[in-house]
């Protein structure tokens, strides 16, 4: 007849449908990873300008305080007055000025210079 009963599928067809999904799988594995390394770039960078903020905040309130633009110390900075760390389980800090990002590595080391003047940085893990 010209129907003709279907003994399910072959070996062959389940082998090429393996292999489509494996092509496909694998070639969005390169985009997934850079998808989720700009991720974490941007939240460093996010918490970067909070902290920068918040020093620069909390040197101008200095001046209405004391007459003078002073930037606060390293404890200072760490501790919550000044900054929140809003997503406090990916963040740690050392209470010296240097956060650490735990899914990427990433630190954002403060250090005072001066009275009135301070470096940020982010260094990357490589």
């Amino acid at each position: 007849m010209f129907w003709e009963k279907d003994d399910g599928i072959a070996v062959a067809e389940i082998i090429t449908l393996f292999a489509l999904v494996s092509i496909m799988t694998f070639s969005a594995l390169p985009f997934y990873n850079n998808l989720i390394t700009h991720t974490h770039q941007i939240k460093v960078k996010t918490m970067y300008n909070k902290i920068k903020t918040s020093i620069i905040i909390a040197a101008t309130e200095s001046v209405s305080v004391s007459g003078m633009y002073t930037v606060p110390i390293a404890q200072q900075v760490t501790s919550n007055k000044i900054i929140n760390l809003d997503d406090s389980s990916s963040w740690t800090n050392n209470g010296d000025g240097i956060w650490t990002y735990i899914p990427s590595g990433a630190q954002i080391i403060y250090n005072r210079i001066g009275n009135d003047d301070y470096s940020l940085i982010i260094k990357y893990s490589n």
